[in-house]
């Protein structure tokens, strides 16, 4: 379907749409006439990469623009990974993308008022979010290629809901059902509601930095690492911002493919720039009287149950480091009982009475 057939079929749904209300203004219309300009000429390039998935994103983002009042559709997950190079290449052209869109949707602001106004400024806003995102993407990639794990790749379209849930929780910071473990619900009662939100609300959560500072918090951590430690998932809805929350969640559709590694672990076996410490994470993962440690260290047997497996951390020297044991099933958890030190390289022994013997190693920031 061309460009001009798409616009024309979008912009009578937006006109149908608004029948019983006042008709669009001329200035929000020629805006999302440029951001569907736009969004077709990326729907090509995510052609010529294989990425039908990302296609898709932008049909689904046009249907949003045209629609804002209607939940996202959450179409697709079942394409095939189209090669890393390429979906590198993807991840930088959503992030040459969302500055651009934005910037359709700020020039356009002069022009509108009220409802108009908000809607052009969250679309904005949401588009300036995509280089952070793909950035972040990208980092949980070159993380999951250590551990042994396929490339997942982003919803762009699902994107939304983190970003609508961080102004939803900025919205009702004041409000005591936000509070704690409150921050995986949204109340329909409550200004800021949306359904994507509601959704996004559901996933892992995290505040603060950038998205590949996000990742590894999600990653170094005893209770948040689904998806983005999961040997099943290949399509993640990843959004959020940096003045806010972040949200994580699966995207659907199985991996991309199998784990290079009947174990994987975190950290992966030769990574580097690995968080020193761990601590901040609710539920307290933590036994009583202990608010925070060092790295954790994971392994997961995929399912399958190690017998009476042992394990140590061991410093340059090969001497022990002191660990505090979290998980003792699989996923094995554990953690250094203090902050490791920095530019260190560290090693980790696996033994179990079933004869499974594991080594690996990883060096901090």
């Amino acid at each position: 379907m061309n460009a001009t057939k798409v616009t024309a079929i979008l912009l009578a749904l937006a006109i149908s749409a608004s029948a019983q209300q006042a008709p669009p203004s001329k200035a929000l219309l020629e805006m999302k006439k440029g951001v569907l300009a736009e969004l077709n000429k990326l729907k090509a390039e995510m052609a010529k990469r294989n990425a039908r998935n990302e296609a898709m994103d932008c049909d689904n983002i046009g249907a949003k623009l045209m629609t804002p009042s209607k939940p996202m559709p959450e179409k697709g997950a079942s394409a095939p990974f189209p090669g890393e190079k390429a979906y590198d290449e993807v991840l930088d052209l959503w992030a040459e993308a969302g500055p651009a869109l934005a910037k359709l949707c700020k020039d356009a602001q002069a022009e509108l008022k009220d409802k108009e106004l908000d809607e052009a400024k969250l679309f904005a806003g949401w588009f300036d979010t995509f280089p952070d995102l793909a950035k972040g993407v990208k980092h949980l990639n070159r993380r999951r290629k250590f551990m042994k794990l396929p490339p997942v790749t982003q919803d762009w379209s699902a994107s939304i809901g983190g970003y609508l849930h961080g102004i939803y929780l900025k919205t009702n910071k004041d409000q005591p059902s936000v509070a704690g473990l409150g921050a995986h619900n949204e109340d329909r009662k409550l200004p800021g509601w949306t359904p994507e939100g509601e959704k996004a609300a559901g996933g892992i959560l995290a505040w603060g930095g950038s998205a590949e500072g996000i990742m590894d918090n999600w990653l170094n951590s005893r209770f948040h690492r689904h998806p983005v430690m999961n040997r099943d998932c290949g399509r993640i809805a990843f959004g959020g911002r940096q003045d806010g929350g972040y949200s994580c969640r699966d995207g659907g559709g199985g991996a991309t493919a199998r784990p290079a590694a009947e174990v994987i672990t975190w950290p992966g076996d030769g990574d580097t720039e690995i968080p020193t410490s761990f601590g901040g994470e609710l539920p307290n993962p933590f036994p009583p009287g202990v608010t925070s440690a060092g790295t954790v260290i994971v392994a997961d047997f995929g399912g399958r149950q190690p017998k009476n497996p042992q394990w140590r951390l061991l410093d340059p020297d090969k001497k022990p480091v002191e660990i505090l044991d979290l998980d003792k099933k699989s996923p094995l958890c554990f953690c250094a009982k203090s902050a490791l030190k920095s530019k260190t390289q560290y090693t980790v022994e696996l033994l179990s009475a079933d004869g499974q013997r594991l080594s690996w190693s990883f060096t901090t920031r």
